[in-house]
């Protein structure tokens, strides 16, 4: 038997993939272990905890706003434990190369993770080396060694349920949480220019079917077992996109209700609705749905972001929604490359008059890898490039005017006559000192997956660093300029969120500063 311990940082990155590394994992005989790095005050803490739960490996799910946090508490593990350090996840799928720069880890794992991490296990239980096992980059005493991929695995159900337990028996606040997310599929086939989707399709391009989904019995088993178990309000089915085969959501409409007393939610895609199915879903107790706008106008929608769906369509679709009582939010993303206060004006003044429940407000932060970041360089559209990300091109010098729609979309949204007065609204210098109201966005949130406000209180409170620091501050990011002026984080408008600022006490050190790699990679 080997030995896994999952670091992950809060409770708002409930890591559904970790889950169902670790289910698989403790199937075939494996132990797993997770903590949560906002349960530390002191690094040595941290350090005393790797110790004593003595894992053979220490894994990371990383996305690319969490890289700030996660590449010095890796480096300081390894130094301090000798442990070898392993991430996964999206970032690793888009800057493994980077990855290698950190000296912050010694294996990294693109693409599904189950079968490589499980062959890795299996290696260190019998003292075999793992450098050869697909999906996995190594580090050896020779350099990197990169494999080759896994095919995706098309029969979904092979894998146990989410290893629910790993989180919520550590975490009552979490098993408690009135809302229980669950996934049915994997993959995207669209290719939005600002995701990482593309990416992923094109890791698995002829090697197999990327878009694949769990059967029917499967999802409602696991609802069951959910349901059974854990305190539930609503269920909500995070799948990028719940809505696309036709025939399977509406089957399974039909025996949800037949089985289950509550309500549920999923995200959907504006294309793929008609009224039969829409009809369906809130037959089924499918009370309402999420889906991107992005953009209110349209060119920019379609040629930029190659979201290839027109405002005629948005305004068919959602009358149908609102006209079967199908609540909806929508997102709409800000300070696109040569995006004018006015064309942000625009965005929401369309959104507005689709009439959604909420709008859900992101500035954009354009990475590396994603088409619209190639589109913005070819474009001239970019004015600086970062660690991680390109800096949208501010041609017309409003960005910072179009940053308090952070707080005012959601006001335009419920009261639209105060759009007659957004220009001068948003270009007030005393504008920011509202800023403070884009923490009432979450009231929408609260309202639409009928979540207790004494348990949004709660979960605010446990949080309180990553809703407060994550939305005020931005992830650190320095941009050079063309004429090779460094300018910092200041300078970069988007804010992810679910970034903690950790005091300095936890950052000794120069950790992400680049260091020269010396190591060859080859190619297996």
């Amino acid at each position: 038997m080997a030995k896994i311990l999952f670091v992950s940082d809060n409770f708002l990155n409930e890591g559904l993939g970790i889950m169902y590394l670790s289910s698989y994992l403790k199937e075939n005989g494996h132990e797993v272990d997770l903590t949560l790095l906002q349960d530390f005050k002191r690094f040595d803490s941290l350090i005393d905890y790797v110790k004593e739960s003595a894992p053979d490996i220490v894994g990371f799910s990383v996305m690319t706003p969490q890289v700030e946090q996660f590449r010095p508490v890796s480096k300081m593990i390894r130094e301090q434990t000798g442990i070898p350090v392993a991430w996964g996840g999206a970032h690793c799928m888009f800057m493994h190369e980077e990855i290698i720069n950190y000296d912050c880890t010694d294996i990294i794992c693109i693409g599904d993770g189950e079968e490589a991490v499980l062959e890795m296990m299996n290696r260190i239980e019998v003292g075999e080396d793992y450098s050869d096992v697909k999906n996995l980059i190594v580090k050896t005493d020779e350099g990197w060694v990169k494999n080759s991929m896994y095919p995706p695995e098309d029969n979904l159900d092979k894998y146990p349920f989410p290893d629910r337990a790993l989180y919520y028996d550590k975490y009552p606040l979490m098993a408690n949480f009135a809302v229980k997310r669950f996934i049915t599929t994997r993959g995207c086939p669209y290719k939005c220019s600002y995701c990482f989707e593309p990416t992923y399709f094109d890791m698995y391009k002829g090697k197999g079917k990327v878009f694949r989904r769990h059967s029917i019995e499967y999802v409602l088993e696991e609802v069951e077992r959910v349901l059974e178990k854990y305190p539930t309000r609503r269920v909500h089915f995070c799948d990028d996109i719940f809505n696309l085969d036709k025939h399977w959501v509406k089957e399974f409409s039909g025996r949800y209700k037949k089985k289950f007393d509550l309500d549920w939610s999923c995200n959907i895609e504006i294309t793929s609705l008609d009224e039969d199915i829409i009809k369906a879903m809130v037959d089924g107790r499918c009370r309402g749905g999420t889906f991107g706008l992005e953009c209110g106008v349209e060119e920019t929608r379609i040629n930029m972001l190659n979201k290839k769906i027109t405002n005629a369509r948005y305004v068919e679709v959602t009358d149908m929604l609102r006209k079967h009582k199908f609540n909806f939010i929508m997102n709409i993303m800000f300070c696109l490359p040569n995006e004018s206060l006015e064309g942000a004006i625009e965005s929401v003044r369309f959104g507005t008059s689709l009439k959604p429940y909420g709008i859900r407000v992101s500035i954009l932060k354009m990475y590396k890898g994603t088409e619209l970041a190639n589109y913005a360089i070819r474009n001239g559209l970019s004015e600086g490039v970062g660690e991680f990300t390109y800096k949208a091109k501010d041609i017309h010098g409003d960005f910072d005017k179009i940053e308090n729609m952070n707080w005012a979309a959601t006001m335009f949204g419920r009261f639209p006559f105060c759009l007659r007065f957004a220009k001068a609204l948003l270009s007030k210098r005393w504008a920011r000192v509202l800023s403070p109201l884009q923490y009432l966005n979450h009231w929408e949130d609260i309202q639409f997956f009928d979540i207790p406000l004494w348990q949004s209180l709660q979960y605010f409170w446990s949080s309180r660093d990553v809703f407060i620091g994550g939305m005020a501050k931005g992830q650190e990011d320095t941009y050079r300029d063309e004429d090779g002026v460094v300018h910092s984080a200041k300078d970069v408008f988007a804010k992810p969120t679910g970034v903690i600022d950790w005091n300095a006490e936890w950052k000794k050190g120069d950790t992400s500063a680049k260091q020269e790699n010396k190591d060859q990679i080859s190619i297996n």
